[in-house]
Parts: C-alpha cells; structure tokens; sequence
C-alpha cells in the first residue's frame, strides 16, 4: 500500500472518529485533545484544529491504539498539561504495562496541508516515550517539568 494511500485511509478514519460528542473531548492546549469514548480503552490524545473534528493520532499513535485484529492494545489512563508540556500515562491491555510519555508543545503544524507535508512526523518528533516510570520521573526532573499525573483529567 502506498504512503499515499494510507495517509488517506487514515484521514478518513480520524473523520469517521469525529462522531465522538464534544463533551468527550477535554482540551490539552495547542490543539491537543484528550479524546474519550464510551469504553475506557477510547482514550486517545489527538492533534485537531477548531471544533475537533478529526485529527491525528499522537498517543497512542493509531499503530499502537489498535492490535493487529483491531481490538484495542493500548489507551491513555492519565493525562494532564501546562502551557509547554502534556504528560500522559497509557496502559497496554496484552502486556498489562503502563507507559509513560511527554510531549512538548512547541510544534506549529496550523495551516499546514497534512496531505503534502508529514504532519504525523512532526507532531511525533515532539512526543518523549513510551518511557518507564523510573525513565519518565527522570526526564521530568533533567526536563524542569512540574506536572504531576496526580491531578489529572
């Protein structure tokens, strides 16, 4: 399958998950949203511009939210955020693990067309994880980042 064409099978998809009701959608800043469904293991933090319907996978990417036979691998369980940071911590349902990540806020993808250029790469080169909890306590301590997945949404 071309790149091409996955990126638009992809496109597609996140349109298909704008049926999700705004009340589930809990804003990160920066275009990050927390989006939940109606199962626990629905939770992803996505990149969407506006009202927020559509966007890009960031935690888990699509890859990792979905096994190979389509059932859910891996959801985020705790999120919170600042003005430059979001932190999150997901659990993987097969391995019964908990990952830890970080994402910076410094990107700007606004106006840029998604279809030419890989936004997917830009939002994941600003995205630190899957750590430990050992390596994620450490990066946010050499990193200054306050936040704690203690007061969470």
């Amino acid at each position: 399958m071309s790149k091409k064409l996955c990126w638009c099978t992809f496109q597609i998809f996140a349109l298909l998950m704008s049926s999700c009701k705004e009340d589930y959608n809990h804003s990160l800043g920066n275009n990050l949203s927390l989006w939940e469904g109606d199962k626990k293991e629905d939770r992803i933090i996505v990149y969407c511009e506006g009202s927020c319907h559509g966007g890009i996978y960031v935690i888990p990417s699509y890859k990792n939210h979905y096994d190979s036979t389509g059932h859910y691998a891996e959801y985020v369980k705790e999120t919170t955020s600042d003005k430059k940071w979001v932190i999150a911590k997901t659990f993987q349902i097969k391995e019964n693990k908990e990952n830890y990540y970080i994402i910076s806020k410094e990107f700007n993808i606004e106006n840029l067309d998604c279809a030419k250029a890989n936004c997917d790469s830009i939002l994941q080169s600003h995205v630190t994880g899957p750590m430990t909890l050992t390596e994620f306590e450490n990066k946010k301590k050499s990193m200054n980042i306050a936040l704690d997945l203690n007061k969470h949404l």
